[in-house]
């Protein structure tokens, strides 16, 4: 059986992307903002495995998205982001609310063995 992944990012062109790299190995799930991956996590909460979210977006960061959806349901979470040494991100992995980050540009590989790893 698929894991289902939930991945959230403000520019299209990366969701499109993860969804075409993914979509053979998971049911891949898209959200172009937080409040849109909010609707999609309630609609899909029982069968959600992942969510992979940009750091930064308008309206709601992907840590503010986390930090809502973590006192709901308790399924591994991660980041994408450009930015490097980033003390949110520290504070986030340190406390395992993130599992961990993924920097873009991406690596297809380290995002995929992961979360081999983490499912």
């Amino acid at each position: 059986m698929k894991s289902t992944i939930l991945f959230v990012d403000d520019e299209l062109i990366n969701l499109f992307v993860l969804e075409k790299r993914f979509e053979e190995e998971y049911y891949v799930l898209t959200a172009q903002s937080g409040q849109e991956a909010l609707q999609k996590i309630n609609e899909h909460r029982d069968s959600l495995s992942a969510i992979i979210s940009d750091l930064r977006m308008p309206e709601m960061s992907g840590l503010e998205l986390i930090q809502k959806l973590k006192t709901e349901i308790d399924i591994p979470c991660f980041l994408l982001t450009g930015y490097d040494n980033h003390e949110q991100i520290k504070e986030a992995i340190e406390s395992k609310m993130v599992y961990c980050q993924f920097k873009k540009p991406f690596d297809y590989n380290e995002i995929h063995q992961t979360l081999q790893e983490v499912l």
